[in-house]
């Protein structure tokens, strides 16, 4: 009873034990009632994040979600939009800032620790093997690379 009493007076707060809300998610992804109320854990950034992926998981986007983001593409396609695009980044700040930014240590430890699992180094392979049996069809005039 004494857990109890730590929460509820943390809720009263509007503070939120990281592990209580790691506890409901977890519920919630296994579609089982929660221990706290959803107003109370909506007040954690992080649970909310969470929630919004399982509701999607579970129901999938919504006809407004799924109208915008057509229109988000169709637009995103146009080409005064690639081209203006285009010239953002060939801007020469826009281009050191990017530069910066991949040199940092903890980006280039992320890109590292992403490329060392095994089921991306399985789709690079892949990816290669079909490139150089693209590479070689075009060779003998079969198609290929464009």
């Amino acid at each position: 009873m004494k857990g109890n009493k730590t929460i509820l007076n943390n809720i009263g707060q509007n503070k939120l034990c990281e592990a209580e809300v790691r506890k409901n998610l977890v519920l919630a992804d296994l579609g089982k009632a929660l221990t706290l109320p959803l107003a109370t854990l909506n007040r954690n950034c992080e649970f909310r994040k969470e929630w919004e992926k399982i509701q999607r998981k579970w129901h999938g986007l919504s006809k407004e979600e799924i109208e915008r983001k057509a229109k988000q593409k169709e637009y995103s396609q146009r080409p005064e939009i690639k081209a203006k695009r285009k010239e953002y980044y060939q801007r020469p700040e826009i281009k050191a800032k990017r530069k910066e930014y991949s040199q940092r240590p903890e980006i280039k430890a992320k890109k590292k620790e992403y490329s060392q699992r095994p089921e991306i180094k399985a789709k690079q392979k892949e990816y290669s093997q079909k490139y150089i049996q693209r590479k070689k069809n075009s060779k003998n005039g079969k198609g290929g690379i464009k």
